[in-house]
């Protein structure tokens, strides 16, 4: 149980190394073209991604879930990045539909609602990616 908590604290710790690059990303990208809504928005949440996703990889695979055997690596990156693809796809869809469909409430500027949208799908990241790093991409390795 110990070793499972000091994982997941592990975890947590790239987690909030991948949430602060994934903002960085993706305001300097509104930062740089103004643009706060539309296509382009999702098109930025998706560059994004594709930038985290390498970076979060690596310190998952080493530090979190200790997997070192490079046979492996390009097997697990393959599931690594199913996995993610998959629970990203529906980030996207739910910060297209607030950005998009819903759009910034009275008083909430654009920019701070994209924003806003991006926080909200943090959870779903958070408890669909451990569980399945743990249990379906890194599953073949020994605990420390």
């Amino acid at each position: 149980m110990k070793h499972h908590l000091y994982q997941f604290i592990r975890y947590g710790a790239i987690g909030v190394l991948n949430t602060l690059l994934s903002f960085g990303i993706f305001n300097f990208f509104i930062f740089v073209s103004g643009v706060t809504q539309g296509l382009l928005v999702t098109l930025f949440s998706a560059v994004t991604f594709a930038v985290v996703i390498t970076h979060s990889f690596f310190w998952n695979k080493y530090f979190v879930f200790n997997s070192h055997d490079r046979a492996l690596a390009h097997k697990e990156y393959i599931r690594f990045f199913v996995l993610t693809g998959t629970v990203a796809l529906v980030n996207v869809g739910v910060i297209s539909l607030l950005v998009n469909g819903i759009g910034a409430p009275q008083g909430i500027s654009p920019h701070l609602w994209a924003n806003i949208a991006v926080l909200i799908t943090i959870p779903i990241s958070v408890c669909g990616n451990f569980m399945g790093y743990k249990f379906l991409v890194f599953k073949d390795q020994k605990f420390l």
